[in-house]
């Protein structure tokens, strides 16, 4: 059975979207790594998807049209997921994202979909500061379903994100999309995902009247 985790999505266009937890975020944890997955829809190969910890351990994930690039510390790191890890996650009309980054090991790696890029060693080691917020700036298009761990997932994990928890169940352990607030400014519009919007009623959401016929009154005046 599918498990949900989500019903909202953002529609934006050049907005400032940040987003943070309920609970204020007073002290920074030691973390084994930092993971983020989200799901998108854009008309553009080539834009900036968020910028985690915006005012500590600044991480900046964008796409240049072929692949993906991680920034931190005046590095950039080139991750390109050509290589198939599973042949059914159960793609839809989001294009599924994750990236994680192992501080022990000092590796990063990227997925979309089914497919993930080679493990790439940092050029130096990234510690997360733990903040817990994401900004999505320069992103134009939809997005939903951001969710964010302090810790490098493991391959299973990826997969019951990817599969929109057909495999299994997934919640962020800093960031959870259904426990978040927002801080919204510019051209943006909160509302629910398309597959929330199909289980609507058609016509506003009203339900239709029906007519019932009278059948006694019917006979009577075809007596008369």
């Amino acid at each position: 059975r599918p498990y949900t985790t989500n019903t909202r999505s953002y529609i934006t266009t050049r907005p400032h979207i940040t987003t943070h937890p309920n609970t204020p975020w007073t002290t920074a944890p030691t973390t084994r790594g930092v993971s983020v997955c989200l799901r998108y829809i854009s008309d553009f190969d080539r834009f900036s998807y968020f910028t985690l910890s915006p005012s500590s351990s600044s991480l900046r994930l964008y796409s240049d049209g072929q692949g993906f690039t991680l920034t931190f510390n005046g590095y950039n790191i080139n991750l390109y997921p050509r290589i198939r890890l599973w042949s059914d996650s159960r793609q839809n009309m989001w294009t599924s994202i994750c990236f994680t980054v192992d501080t022990v090991k000092k590796v990063a790696q990227m997925f979309r979909n089914s497919d993930m890029s080679p493990r790439k060693l940092l050029p130096t080691q990234y510690t997360w500061s733990g903040e817990p917020v994401i900004d999505f700036s320069d992103f134009e298009g939809q997005v939903t379903d951001v969710q964010v761990w302090d810790y490098p997932l493991r391959y299973k994990e990826v997969l019951y994100y990817t599969s929109a928890g057909f495999y299994g169940p997934y919640q962020g352990s800093v960031l959870n999309w259904s426990y978040i607030s927002f801080s919204i400014r510019g051209g943006t519009l909160l509302e629910e995902t398309f597959e929330q919007q199909m289980k609507l009623p058609a016509g506003g959401g009203k339900p239709r009247r029906r007519l019932r016929r009278d059948k006694s009154k019917e006979a009577r005046r075809q007596l008369s």
